[in-house]
This record gives structure tokens, sequence and C-alpha cells, in this order.
């Protein structure tokens, strides 16, 4: 049973033998090929319990604990190959209905994109009907209020021409009938057509006297415009011929006075007479002078009277 070293024992090799012996027989085609490798390696363990006596009880309990574990996982498998076959039936039912619900998601995609285009085309039809409606519209609204100003107008003629038929009517009444009481009495048709046209004017002149008051408060009458401008260009000419005199005074005072001095100087010598002669002339000069311009005063006096009247206009 034991070999020596680098040699192996003959139940090694006869184990070895049968093993390989009976592996050769089982085909791997064979629905239980599995099992039947199991069943040699069992067998050839089987025979190597038996030539072990001391280690039987230990070994035989091993190869039995293994051997139920395997029944019970068979088992298992067993009852799980329904449950493994009834998965895949699942799974593929599963992956048919995805499938299916794919498609059919596709082809709602495609419905839904076309109907999209759809109303998309159908909302821009309706802008386009509801432009043109608009148009319609303001159109009617433009003939509707020329027609209801044409109504107004032909209301007014209407109760105009009423008028004029009653007032005949009265007329040819009172003609017959001079002595009747009622003859002061007037037309109530009239009296709201006058009232109704008085309230109108009022309430257009109303309208154009606040408009008046808004734009022309800060501007002056015409009228009064133009007494200023001529006032103003009157004071201007009386102004520029006073400008004008008293220049011509001033020179004849400039000259007169240097005529003055000139004259003192010559007559420094002469005689206290020859001085008082000199300022008897002088004095006259100044006299005269004095008269000239007391004149042109005078003269001017009424039209500065006239100009200040002007002005307090």
């Amino acid at each position: 049973m034991y070999a020596g070293p680098g040699r192996k024992p003959q139940l090694l090799k006869q184990l070895e033998g049968y093993v390989h012996k009976e592996l050769q027989i089982i085909s791997s085609s064979e629905p239980q090929f599995q099992e039947q490798r199991l069943q040699v390696y069992q067998d050839a363990f089987g025979c190597f319990i038996k030539e072990f006596k001391t280690y039987q009880p230990l070994l035989s309990a091993i190869k039995r604990e293994y051997e139920n574990t395997l029944a019970y996982q068979q088992d298992q498998i067993r009852e799980l190959e329904p449950l493994r076959s009834h998965l895949r039936l699942v799974t593929e039912e599963c992956e048919r209905k995805v499938q299916a619900r794919w498609e059919e998601e596709r082809s709602e995609i495609r419905a839904l994109k076309t109907e999209k285009h759809q109303l998309q085309r159908v909302i821009e039809a309706m802008k386009e009907k509801e432009t043109a409606t608009q148009a319609v519209v303001e159109r009617l609204q433009s003939d509707l209020s020329a027609q209801y100003l044409q109504y107004r107008e032909q209301r007014d003629a209407r109760q105009l021409l009423i008028w004029q038929i009653n007032d005949l009517t009265r007329g040819s009444v009172e003609e017959e009938h001079p002595a009747d009481g009622n003859s002061d009495a007037r037309d109530p048709v009239q009296l709201q057509l006058s009232l109704k046209v008085c309230r109108r004017d009022l309430t257009t002149a109303q309208e154009e006297l606040t408009r008046m008051k808004a734009e022309y408060w800060d501007v002056v009458p015409r009228r009064n415009w133009d007494a200023l401008e001529q006032t103003h260009q009157q004071n201007l000419s009386k102004m520029q011929t006073l400008q004008s005199d008293f220049d011509q005074l001033k020179r004849e005072h400039d000259i007169l006075l240097e005529l003055h001095k000139e004259g003192s100087m010559q007559n420094k010598t002469n005689e206290p007479s020859t001085q008082q002669k000199d300022e008897s002339v002088s004095q006259e000069q100044n006299q005269v002078e004095s008269d000239h311009l007391s004149d042109l005063i005078d003269s001017e006096s009424p039209e500065k009277s006239t100009l200040t009247v002007q002005e307090f206009r």
C-alpha cells in the first residue's frame, strides 16, 4: 500500500486508472454528464475509504455530509429550475412589452409632432383671421360712427321739419282763430331743440374760453402792443431831438466861455469901466442864453406832458 520515495502507491495507481477509464467511457453529449463524472469520483473515494480502516468512520462521515449537501443543492436546483424557466419567459415577455411600448411611444411621439405642426398652422391661420377680423371690426366701427352721425343729423332735420310744420299749422290756426287764448303757447319740440342747441353752444364756448385762457394767459393784446410800440418810437424820436439840441447848446456855451476867457485876458490892463462894460455884456449874453433855453423848455413842455399822459395810459 505504501511505496518508497519517487514511486506511486499501488492503490493510487489503481484508483487513477479506474477514474481515467470511467471518464473516457462517459460522453460529454449525454444529458447527465456532470452527475456521471461525480459518481465516478464518489466510487473512487469509497474504495479509498475502505482501504483505510482506521480513518473509515471519519472519512465516511465527511463523504456522507458532502453527499447530503450535494443532494440538498440538487433539490434546490430542481426547485429553482421552473422558476428559472419562468423568469426567462417573464424576461422575454417584459422585453416584448417594452419593445411594443417603445414602438407605441415612438408612434405617439410622431403623431404628437404631426399634431403640433398642424396646431401651429391652425394658430397662424387663426392669427391671420383675427387680424383680418380686427380690420373688419375697425372698418365697421368707422362706418357705424358715420352712419350714427348721419342718423343724428337726419333726426335733427326731422325735428326741425316737424317744428316748421307745427309752426305753419299754428300760424294757419291763429289766422283762422285770432281770438284763441293759447296763441302765446310755444311748441315743446322747439323748446327742447333750442335748449339742446343752447347747451351745446354753451359747452363749446366754455371749452374755447378755457383753451384761450390756457394758451394766452401771458400774451399781450395786439392793440396794446401796437400802442406801446408807437409810444416808444415817439419817445425815442423826441429823445434824439432833445439830445441834438443839448449838444448844440453845449457847443455854443463852450465857444462863449472861450471868447469870454480871451476877452478877459486882453482887457486885464483896461479901466474898471471897461471891465464893467464887459461884465454887463457877459451878463447880457448869459441872459440871452438863459432866455433861449427857457424858450426851448417851454416849447418842449406840451410834448413832455403828452408823453407822460401816453405813458400813464
